[in-house]
């Protein structure tokens, strides 16, 4: 988890924000994204040791860390605002928390930690909008699944 200074700089940066939201709130939820609360008790933590345990390659566990606290510190930083404010929603933490496992199981993790770096830049950037993070724009739906 990234220090306290590195989420005081980015809530400090957000005057809309800051208006509606404490300091003390804003850190509650920062601490929520990375351990996990009743929403979505996996966090950020356990989801990113869950992923690194799968892989064998040691050079490849350090890249997919790497990327993957990216991913956390960019996310979490915006994810943890008022809804008024911020960019990333629950919504999107759940569909690349779900697509990431799954990367794994199709041996796709590092090109799928890659592609949502790359969103996450987007979406930060306004680049593209929250609408267009499915979970489908990951792994599309197999039309020959017969539970669909």
């Amino acid at each position: 988890m990234p220090s306290r200074a590195y989420f005081l700089k980015i809530y400090e940066a957000d005057e809309a924000n800051k208006k509606i939201q404490t300091k003390e709130e804003y850190l509650t939820w920062i601490v929520r994204f990375y351990s996990g609360w009743e929403l979505y008790r996996r966090g950020w933590i356990k989801m990113t040791n869950e992923l690194v345990a799968q892989v064998e390659d040691p050079s490849q566990v350090k890249e997919i860390r790497y990327k993957i606290n990216r991913i956390g510190r960019l996310v979490s930083g915006e994810w943890a605002k008022k809804a008024d404010t911020r960019t990333i929603y629950l919504r999107h933490v759940s569909i690349w928390g779900n697509a990431l496992l799954e990367s794994l199981d199709r041996n796709e993790a590092l090109p799928l930690i890659n592609r949502v770096n790359q969103d996450v830049d987007d979406l930060l950037a306004h680049r593209i909008k929250a609408d267009v993070i499915t979970a489908e724009r990951y792994f599309p739906a197999d039309e020959d699944d017969p539970f669909l």
